[in-house]
């Protein structure tokens, strides 16, 4: 019996003996491990907690993507469920060359062409959704001009705009789109570029247009543009940072306040993550732009709330993103390059928040998906990995 006693308690000293790094890597793995256990038996991630993400069209092809850049040394890819996940996306993202899926399309199309590419399907699926995303731009093809502050940027993917409608048009939808076209266009042994004609732009897309909606939400001085609440923008601060959007300010997360006469919207860490990304996709890492965002998101580097974002606002936006944060704030700052004790703090903020079976949620962040198990997990799996780089 002491022999026994003696064998539990060395065990259990071993395992409290792991070092944090040990730590770390068995959360992620037991998170990645979670996430693949809820793939349905028609290859398919389907939400019980919002209806919108219920039928896996757009769920499917967002965590499939991210459980791809898993390594495989954390976990090894199992071939046989991604084949089946891919042939849910093939059978259900389209029907007669149309998107099918009702609740955000175009993010469904951007991810669904990410894993065509990483995957090294190049035929003309790929090439359909490419071209779906190309013609989401807003630009003189849909009727948009370059005094709206919705020109070159792309939005949410409504069926039933009629040209010189937007819809709703974001930062988000912007840099998901244009790092699927930047992918497809240059990955190693891409056979995509070789079938554009000569009515098409090299680029797939007007860069410069996507350049001016990066402006718009980054509201540099050269930026005249007037927007909704604003008459005068001559005494509009600019600090780098950006916001989600000057076209759809709904979906701005931040509370303007009055500058002289004019609604001004302060910069927040999420959108400001989502610039910068959409700067590098864009390739313009050498632009003032970029080295404006990257200053800020230095400056601002809190983990555990969204800097920029009011904890007096009712809606309590600095909490609702909590992970969505974790899974941009990662990314933004791995990919510039940017040290702190930003890190130390999400390895151990994912640490202390993972839930006994390997996922987790955000109680309060109903509004953002994060109260569904799926969507946070997959959240914190893209921290996970943007951490290990």
């Amino acid at each position: 019996m002491k022999n026994y006693l003696a064998l539990i308690i060395i065990f259990f000293g071993v395992l409290s003996c792991k070092t944090k790094e040990e730590k770390y890597e068995d959360a992620y793995k037991k998170s990645v491990e979670w996430l693949w256990s809820q793939q349905g038996e028609d290859g398919a991630w389907h939400s019980v907690t919002h209806n919108v993400l219920k039928d896996g069209k757009v769920l499917t092809p967002y965590i499939l993507y991210y459980l791809l850049q898993v390594p495989d040394p954390v976990y090894p890819k199992n071939k046989t469920a991604i084949d089946r996940a891919i042939h849910f996306i093939e059978k259900d993202i389209w029907v007669n060359d149309t998107m099918i899926s009702e609740n955000y399309p175009n993010y469904a199309a951007a991810y669904a062409l990410r894993i065509y590419t990483q995957t090294n399907i190049h035929d003309q699926r790929q090439w359909k959704l490419a071209t779906y995303l190309r013609d989401q731009q807003f630009t003189e093809k849909r009727g948009t001009t370059p005094e709206s502050m919705a020109y070159g940027g792309w939005g949410y993917g409504e069926t039933d705009l009629t040209p010189g409608e937007f819809g709703h048009v974001d930062i988000s939808h912007t840099r998901r789109i244009l790092e699927a076209l930047r992918d497809a266009m240059h990955y190693p042994g891409n056979a995509l570029k070789a079938q554009l004609d000569s009515s098409l732009t090299p680029s797939l897309y007007n860069k410069q247009a996507a350049h001016q909606f990066l402006l718009s939400v980054q509201r540099g001085p050269e930026d005249k543009r007037l927007y909704e609440g604003c008459t005068d923008r001559s005494n509009i601060p600019f600090d780098g940072g950006f916001v989600s959007s000057m076209y759809t300010l709904s979906t701005n997360k931040c509370q303007p306040y009055n500058v002289n006469d004019c609604y001004h919207y302060p910069s927040y860490a999420t959108a400001t993550c989502d610039g910068l990304l959409a700067i590098m996709a864009l390739g313009d890492t050498t632009s003032s732009n970029y080295m404006d965002a990257v200053r800020w998101l230095k400056e601002h580097q809190q983990v555990d709330v969204i800097d920029g974002l009011s904890h007096d606002d009712p809606e309590q936006w600095y909490l609702i993103m909590h992970y969505y944060h974790f899974s941009v704030r990662s990314e933004a700052m791995v990919k510039a390059r940017i040290d702190g004790s930003w890190r130390e703090e999400m390895k151990s903020a994912l640490l202390k928040e993972q839930l006994p079976g390997g996922y987790y949620m955000n109680p309060l962040g109903g509004v953002n998906k994060e109260d569904d198990p799926l969507m946070a997990t997959i959240f914190c799996v893209q921290a996970f990995t943007n951490l290990v780089k």
